[in-house]
C-alpha cells in the first residue's frame, strides 16, 4: 500500500514540473503577430459596413426575400418564436407571400470582394396601416382555426389599437415597419440601424406624416432608439393573456417587452429637399 501511494505521489508531481515548464516556456517564447489581436472580440474581422448596400426590392427579389424570412426572421422573431408556430404554419406562408411580394421593401446586400457576389443580410418591410387595421385582424382571428394563428392576430391588433396613435397625431394613416431582420451572422454589425435610417428618409422624402416601429425585441428598440426615435407604449410579453387569463407568449431572454417606436414629420415643415449638382 506504502508503495502505490509513492507512485501516486511520484506521478502527480510529475505533471505539476511538466505543467510548470509548460508555462515557463510559454513565458519566455518571444511573441509574434499572431498573438495581438487586432480586431474587437464581439466583430467579424472580415465585415466591413462599407461593403453594404441598400436596394429597393421588386419582383426579381421575392425569391431571395422569402428564403431569408424562413431563414434568418422567423426563426428568431419573439412574437414567432414565443408562440411555438412551427415553420411549416399556413399564417407564415401568407405573411411570407405579403412581405416578399407587396410593400415597400428594403434590401441590404453585402458585396464580397472574393467572389464579387452579393449576400442578401438584410430586410426592411414597410406598408401604410389604416384605423380599421385593428379590427380586421380580430375579425380574422375570430375565424382562425389555430391557436398560435388567432394569438398572434390579437396580439398585433392589440399593439396597433393601445397607443391610439392616430387620435394622438391626428393622422389617417401611419406608416409602419413591419418587418426589420438581419442575418445571424450581421447582428450587431449596424446592418439594422442603417435599413432603418434609410427606411426613415425615404418616409420623410415620401411625406409619411407618421412612423412607426413595433419593436418586438430588445435589439430592435436599441436601433430606434439610435435612430433617435420616441417611445410611445410598451408592455411586457407576461401581461398578454387569453380569454381564460393565461400568459400566451414565451419569448426568449433578453426579450421580455413590446414596445411602440414612433418617428413624427410636422407636414408643415416639409419634405427634405435632395442634393443639387454644382453645375
Amino acid at each position: 500500500m506504502n508503495y502505490l501511494k509513492v507512485t501516486k505521489c511520484w506521478a502527480l508531481l510529475s505533471n505539476v514540473t511538466h505543467l510548470n515548464a509548460k508555462s515557463q516556456l510559454r513565458f519566455y517564447r518571444r511573441h509574434s503577430l499572431c498573438d495581438l489581436c487586432l480586431y474587437p472580440q464581439d466583430k467579424k474581422p472580415c465585415f466591413d459596413i462599407r461593403n453594404i448596400t441598400i436596394e429597393r426590392g421588386n419582383k426579381c427579389h421575392i425569391k431571395q426575400i422569402r428564403s431569408f424570412l424562413y431563414q434568418h426572421y422567423w426563426t428568431r422573431e419573439p412574437s414567432i418564436v414565443g408562440l411555438w408556430m412551427c415553420l411549416n404554419c399556413p399564417y407564415l406562408e401568407v405573411l411570407t407571400d405579403k412581405y416578399s411580394s407587396s410593400g415597400d421593401r428594403l434590401l441590404a446586400f453585402e458585396c464580397l470582394a472574393r467572389t464579387n457576389e452579393k449576400k442578401l443580410v438584410g430586410v426592411s418591410v414597410a406598408n401604410q396601416v389604416f384605423p380599421w387595421a385593428a379590427d380586421e385582424l380580430e375579425e380574422w382571428a375570430h375565424y382562425t382555426a389555430s391557436r398560435p394563428e388567432r394569438h398572434r392576430m390579437y396580439f398585433c391588433a392589440h399593439c396597433y389599437r393601445s397607443p391610439n396613435l392616430f387620435k394622438k397625431y391626428d393622422v389617417n394613416y401611419i406608416y409602419d415597419i413591419e418587418v426589420l431582420g438581419t442575418a445571424a451572422e450581421v447582428t450587431g454589425q449596424g446592418v439594422g440601424t442603417l435599413l432603418l435610417r434609410t427606411a426613415l428618409e425615404h418616409a420623410n422624402e415620401l411625406r409619411h406624416p407618421l412612423v412607426q416601429v413595433v419593436s418586438l425585441s430588445r435589439y430592435t428598440s436599441k436601433i430606434c432608439e439610435k435612430c433617435g426615435m420616441k417611445r410611445e407604449w410598451s408592455m411586457d410579453y407576461t401581461e398578454f393573456v387569453d380569454d381564460a387569463g393565461q400568459r400566451v407568449f414565451f419569448p426568449r431572454r433578453p426579450h421580455h417587452t413590446v414596445s411602440v417606436y414612433v418617428k413624427h414629420f410636422d407636414p408643415k415643415i416639409g419634405g427634405v429637399l435632395p442634393c443639387k449638382p454644382p453645375f
